[in-house]
């Protein structure tokens, strides 16, 4: 199959339900993933089948999506084949006039490609991508297990920009099908692991939560929270993080922990409570062995993050409150969970990211990732890297600095910017134009 002399390369779209679903991004309620898409093929290299239309990791939402889908009796598992295509029905029905517009779209001869992102491993199931394949057309490709994609003889190099996350890297990549207590399950990085448990419960009432990134724009929100224990959660996030890159700072994280083992010391009720809290672990405590055993703040932070994966969020919360306060609102009987990147892991890491692939790879002109939602246009002495950012809305943490929870309840008054790549091949012999265009935006 020959290469298209254009691609237009998009990146973390995050697909949910849709209008139904609370949890995706209202951006795509005005149809705009289908009007792109239709625009493009209205164009002179979409009419004559010249374009590849690329999506760069984490186009679909399987994280959010139809959470009681997600069975596992282990959080170190993903979803099975069997989840994973029940979440992608709930997509394909939420977003139907835009997987009308990529089968029309590749029915012209154009090309669509999926790559596989963080929010999206469940690509890797055969089922999927067969289904996938049933709504778009027998053409579509996907790119799953590697860290690179490349297109014009090496010159272009993609990659979604995950792998060296911290919090969403994959010990297993390249076969991320593994073998659980209960069958083939996805492999759990991380990031997922704390979308599931912490932050699709906390979006029930800040519904903008999940959209701050790296991970240490969420956590400093959490640490501002004195009341309802979430800056307990703030601190574990950073703890967690912390244990998966052990060269990441954890120390701006105003003494919390030093403040919950005082509370535990001193507050008999609290390490009753912690001590029955024991029990759903399998293990039965006093008052006096929790306070023998958690002592530090890493034993402290170990017994909070095994136990926000079997308690209810407002239960969690109110166990490890630096003092007492409302917390989650009605409903919140799912446990918290997210962190969508790592602390420090933003545009400078990609930027970095992107030198050592120009450095390994004379050959390649353009360099284009995802991932952090930052959009960018870096040019480098032996080439240039884009980008596109994200299609979801976002935070200006400059004009923003100091958000609060409070500030999150309404995701309607933070903007958006579709961004995407345009790479252009004229000849094989001629350097690759690209450019960052912009298809809609908000103020």
């Amino acid at each position: 199959m020959s290469e298209r002399r254009q691609t237009l390369i998009v990146s973390d779209l995050h697909l949910g339900g849709g209008a139904a679903d609370p949890g995706d991004d209202h951006v795509y309620q005005n149809r705009q993933l289908e009007r792109f898409v239709r625009q493009s093929l209205a164009s002179p290299a979409g009419q004559e089948g010249q374009i590849e239309l690329f999506f760069n990791g984490d186009f679909l939402e399987f994280a959010q999506v139809r959470q009681e889908a997600y069975r596992s009796p282990s959080t170190d598992y993903w979803c099975s084949e069997a989840e994973s295509l029940e979440k992608l029905e709930a997509i394909l029905a939420g977003h139907d006039n835009s997987f009308a517009a990529l089968h029309d779209f590749q029915a012209a001869g154009n090309r669509v490609t999926l790559a596989a992102g963080n929010h999206d491993v469940d690509l890797c199931w055969p089922a999927v991508r067969k289904r996938l394949r049933a709504r778009i057309g027998p053409g579509l490709r996907f790119e799953t297990g590697v860290d690179w994609v490349e297109r014009y003889d090496g010159r272009l190099h993609i990659g979604h920009g995950h792998l060296e996350d911290p919090a969403n890297r994959f010990k297993h990549w390249s076969a991320p099908i593994l073998r659980a207590p209960d069958g083939e399950r996805l492999e759990m990085c991380p990031g997922t692991l704390f979308m599931v448990r912490f932050v699709n419960g906390l979006e029930e009432r800040y519904p903008f939560a999940d959209n701050l990134h790296p991970v240490q724009n969420l956590a400093t929100v959490l640490l501002r929270e004195d009341t309802g224990g979430f800056a307990s959660a703030g601190w574990m996030l950073l703890k967690f993080v912390a244990r998966h890159a052990k060269t990441l700072n954890t120390q701006s994280t105003a003494n919390v922990g030093a403040r919950l083992l005082a509370r535990l010391r001193a507050d008999d009720a609290c390490a009753q409570r912690l001590a029955a809290a024991y029990r759903l672990l399998g293990e039965e405590r006093s008052s006096a062995s929790v306070r023998r055993d958690v002592s530090t703040e890493e034993q402290l932070a170990d017994v909070m993050m095994r136990l926000f994966a079997v308690l209810p969020a407002d239960e969690w919360l109110a166990l490890f409150a630096l003092r007492p306060a409302p917390v989650l609102a009605a409903g919140g009987s799912k446990t918290l969970g997210t962190i969508i990147g790592a602390r420090h892991f933003g545009r400078d890491a990609l930027r970095d990211l992107a030198q050592r692939r120009f450095d390994a790879c004379p050959a390649a002109q353009v360099v284009v990732m995802g991932h952090t939602h930052l959009p960018d246009d870096q040019p480098f002495d032996n080439g240039r890297y884009l980008n596109p950012g994200s299609w979801t809305r976002y935070l200006d943490l400059e004009k923003h600095p100091h958000p609060s929870l409070e500030n999150l309840r309404d995701e309607a008054r933070f903007p958006y910017e579709l961004n995407y790549i345009v790479v252009d091949a004229d000849t094989d012999d001629t350097p690759l134009a690209a450019r960052l265009e912009c298809f809609e935006r908000s103020a």
